[in-house]
């Protein structure tokens, strides 16, 4: 989990999570972190939205609850059923970017169903698993450029499947580059 990371470099005041329990040591050990640092955790779902006083505005699309209830029976999220991943929209001016996290196709395209307009970049979900894009998200998303946030892993990822349906695409991958930072001025 990169958040480690961010949690030691970043000043954070809050800690904002889908409303499931996850009892994988690797969560636990996260949440301790914070309760370490007193940061308090938020749950938040659809609609909810933050508007930052140098005009950049945190939505978050997905999951609803009526989402997580359908795919998270018993509230419960652990590492093979990640179907309940937040998913955000950071705007700053006519700049979009979507932050998918570990979300499917299915919550990835009822969460953007009400998006308006293309995205510059793309977040492709579960680390560029078979399982996070579409055809038909990739054309509705029209994203300038995807990033796929992957290391070393077992699991095959990024998939063929996902860099084909991006070929189309610019991709910035944290596998052969690291770190991607993007900075903008919201246009």
């Amino acid at each position: 989990m990169g958040f480690h990371f961010v949690k030691d470099r970043y000043h954070i005041q809050a800690f904002a999570t889908e409303k499931l329990s996850n009892a994988t040591p690797a969560f636990e050990l996260f949440l301790k972190g914070f309760a370490k640092k007193n940061i308090s955790q938020q749950f938040v779902s659809a609609g909810d939205s933050w508007q930052m006083g140098d005009g950049v505005e945190i939505r978050i699309v997905g999951p609803s609850q009526n989402y997580m209830e359908r795919s998270s029976p018993g509230g419960t999220i652990g590492e093979t059923k990640e179907f309940a991943s937040l998913i955000m929209l950071v705007s700053y001016g006519s700049f979009k970017a979507l932050l998918t996290g570990d979300s499917q196709a299915a919550g990835l395209e009822e969460a953007i169903a009400l998006l308006e307009g293309e995205v510059t970049i793309v977040q492709a979900p579960h680390h560029g698993s078979a399982s996070g894009l579409t055809t038909s998200i990739i054309e509705q998303l029209s994203p300038q450029t995807a990033v796929i946030s992957v290391g070393k892993n077992n699991y095959g990822h990024p998939t063929l499947a996902t860099l084909h349906l991006l070929q189309n695409v610019p991709i910035r991958r944290t596998d052969q580059e690291g770190d991607v930072e993007f900075v903008s001025d919201g246009y």
